[in-house]
């Protein structure tokens, strides 16, 4: 059962793929609006990245993978060939009663299937599109093709990154699609809001690349003043010390960030006043700067013996800026996220090999309105539902559709991955067990059942 939430009501067909569309319309999902994710046969791409349990696809592997349970949750499936005639003829039936149309295509992509946002708003005035692109629709650009990664280049994003003296390196593999993404949701909650209040629809054109463009807004000011911004590593232009150091074990680390005199002093008084914490040339924010290469290897020399995790909270007591380095296996065990009731426990239905798995919840707390992960779809499970109950079509048309090949329920290919080809597949060593890590999972696991049952 769909748990009610602000967005009842709100029906969105979604033509998307990959990342930055579906990030944006699972937080519209999350919150109770029907999103009917758009797929087709002939592209599972976003189905294929796994990974799967034990970095092996399964017999029904377009169900199980991990990647597209987190970006298709709370939505609903329909497999539809909307390139086709009668597809298409389908695809308008069912605009004709829906708020929101959305597309990850390249510019020219819905004109030409005859979706695009005139084609649709001669069905129904009202209606919202949104069109989330590398570029835009105008400019240009606007027919260039990308990933994540180029549009970090191109945004000035990498241009900053980097360590000190070096060359410029990516900044981060899906940073303009998880910022992106939230751009959707914001200007889709903001054209809903619109059209409540004035009964009118709207377009939407979304660039990633204005997204990363706007992320780099202090630089786009300092460059008109002549200010410099080097590539600093870890470093900041003001705050030092402010970096990551090492810590005892195996690639653990902490971050250490001191804003001026008054919180090194703390710090020092932290560290127990070591003699060279007391040398004058670390005494002011600028001597601090000037020597900071020294500074950071002698603070490196202190936190390496220490355990990362007891050290946070030795400086966190003490008014001090630090943070563990955490792992994504820290996180799962981590008892902060636990007490908030951050992470999501789903045993998705559709995949039963997968079995109960721990997923990322949301950033946020709504005490009227629990938010939570209910629904991963198979390809195609409500075809027949959304046809019927949204379209308005009889049986023996969704048979005829069916025996055309318009809609279907599996892939065209349905020859699994192979195993560690794509980057999200468990290596060998990957998969070898971690016994604390397991550990945690367990737990995990026994108190959110504990607590669903508390509940019910």
């Amino acid at each position: 059962m769909t748990p009610q939430g602000v967005l009842n009501g709100v029906r969105v067909l979604s033509l998307e793929q990959v990342h930055v569309l579906p990030w944006g319309t699972a937080f519209l999902a999350d919150f109770g609006a029907q999103v009917i994710r758009v797929e087709s046969v002939d592209h599972m791409n976003d189905r294929r990245s796994g990974p799967f349990p034990e970095g092996v696809p399964g017999e029904m592997w377009w169900n199980e993978g991990g990647t597209f349970a987190y970006w298709g949750r709370n939505k609903q499936s329909l497999c539809i060939q909307v390139a086709e005639p009668m597809g298409k003829e389908v695809f308008l039936k069912l605009a004709a009663h829906i708020d929101i149309v959305t597309d990850n295509f390249r510019p020219g992509t819905m004109r030409r299937y005859g979706l695009d946002h005139d084609s649709l708003a001669a069905i129904k005035p009202d209606i919202i599109t949104l069109s989330c692109t590398a570029y835009g629709h105008t400019g240009p650009w606007h027919a260039y093709g990308a990933r994540a990664r180029t549009v970090d280049a191109v945004c000035g994003l990498s241009s900053l990154t980097g360590y000190e003296g070096g060359e410029s390196i990516r900044a981060s593999s899906n940073y303009m699609d998880h910022s992106g993404g939230l751009n959707v949701a914001y200007a889709l909650l903001m054209a809903l809001y619109r059209k409540r209040r004035t009964g009118k629809g709207m377009r939407i054109d979304l660039s990633m690349y204005e997204t990363g463009v706007s992320c780099i807004a202090p630089a786009i000011l300092e460059a008109q003043r002549d200010v410099p911004r080097p590539r600093m590593g870890t470093a900041h232009l003001r705050k030092v010390p402010h970096h990551i150091y090492p810590c005892g074990g195996e690639d653990r680390w902490i971050t250490i960030s001191v804003e001026d005199d008054e919180g090194w002093q703390r710090l020092c008084q932290a560290m127990d006043n070591p003699s060279w914490a007391l040398e004058t040339r670390f005494a002011t924010v600028l001597g601090r700067r000037q020597n900071r290469h020294d500074l950071d290897r002698l603070l490196a020399e202190w936190t390496s013996t220490k355990n990362d995790q007891a050290l946070m909270q030795h400086l966190q007591a003490r008014g001090i800026a630090a943070g563990a380095v955490m792992t994504a296996k820290d996180l799962v065990a981590d008892p902060h996220l636990r007490e908030r009731g951050y992470f999501d426990l789903f045993d998705n239905p559709n995949a039963p090999e997968v079995g109960p798995r721990v997923y990322a919840g949301r950033p946020f707390r709504c005490s009227e309105m629990p938010v939570s992960m209910f629904l991963v779809a198979a390809l195609g499970q409500h075809n027949v539902d959304v046809l019927r109950e949204i379209g308005g079509l009889r049986d023996p048309e969704i048979q005829q559709l069916v025996e055309a090949g318009i809609i279907h329920a599996k892939p065209r290919n349905p020859n699994p991955p192979v195993p560690g080809a794509t980057g999200n597949q468990s290596s060998e060593r990957e998969r070898h067990k971690d016994s604390n890590y397991q550990e945690a999972v367990r737990q995990l696991v026994e108190s959110q059942f504990h607590h669903t049952a508390s509940r019910a």
